[in-house]
């Protein structure tokens, strides 16, 4: 399977709110993930736990789409724009715009960098 197939298959699962499964499917067992040139995490399963941890602090799934992807088979490199937005316990509506900057090696996932600048509060549901 392409690099791009792959890919795609990852963004569907994430795209369908199965952030989770999509990190246990694609994520080798010792990726290492950087959130704007700091390492965070590394594991597929502290990325896991990470990512159940932060879907169970907000109301609903988050909702994120992939704003545009490219991807180079030669290299195993590909990217990701995403906007992911979710509500808070309290009602507050967050908007996260970001990139993922992967590093893939086979079928898997080894090196994830998340790029981005902060949240924005869009504000209460109920205003």
């Amino acid at each position: 399977m392409s690099l791009r197939e792959q890919l795609n298959q990852f963004i569907k699962l994430v795209e369908r709110g199965e952030t989770v499964s999509a990190i246990e499917r694609f994520y080798a067992d010792d990726a290492v993930v950087f959130e704007n040139h700091e390492q965070a995490r590394a594991g597929r399963a502290k990325c896991a736990d990470y990512e159940r941890d932060a879907v169970a602090k907000t109301i609903g799934r988050p909702r994120t789409r992939a704003l545009s992807s490219a991807c180079d088979d030669a290299t195993g490199r590909a990217f990701v724009e995403w906007q992911i937005r979710w509500q808070t316990a309290e009602g507050t509506w967050m908007r996260l715009d970001e990139v993922a900057a992967q590093r893939w090696s086979g079928d898997c996932i080894v090196e994830e960098r998340f790029y981005y600048e902060g949240v924005v509060d869009e504000g209460r549901d109920d205003e």
